[in-house]
């Protein structure tokens, strides 16, 4: 299998991974070489997993940015701080727009 953790779970690893074990489980499957299409099965389900947990894992740090972003923003617009207000807003738009990319 491609797909490594070492540097956390990636999209495009985990769709490489999918898409490779699918065309193998169907070359083992025209082929009527079940071991092949019990490989490719296997190879596409970690794909798959790996996906989930890349957008877990995008979703879940655009959900701190935002919840953060709003806060900082809040405080600044209290205190009067437009910088803080401003950068506040920033990360809090950053966050939404993560969390809208591995929204599923």
């Amino acid at each position: 299998m491609t797909g490594s953790y070492t540097n956390g779970p990636s999209k495009t690893s985990g769709n490489t991974d999918s898409f490779l074990g699918s065309l193998k489980q169907n070359v083992g499957s025209l082929f009527g070489n079940r071991s092949m299409q019990a490989d490719g099965a296997a190879r596409r389900a970690h794909g798959d997993a790996e996906v989930h947990a890349a957008k877990t894992q995008g979703y879940t740090e655009g959900q701190v940015d935002s919840i953060g972003g709003s806060i900082k923003k809040n405080v600044g617009s209290a205190i009067g701080n437009e910088s803080m207000r401003a950068h506040g807003a920033s990360t809090q738009a950053h966050g939404d727009v993560k969390k809208a990319a591995n929204n599923y």
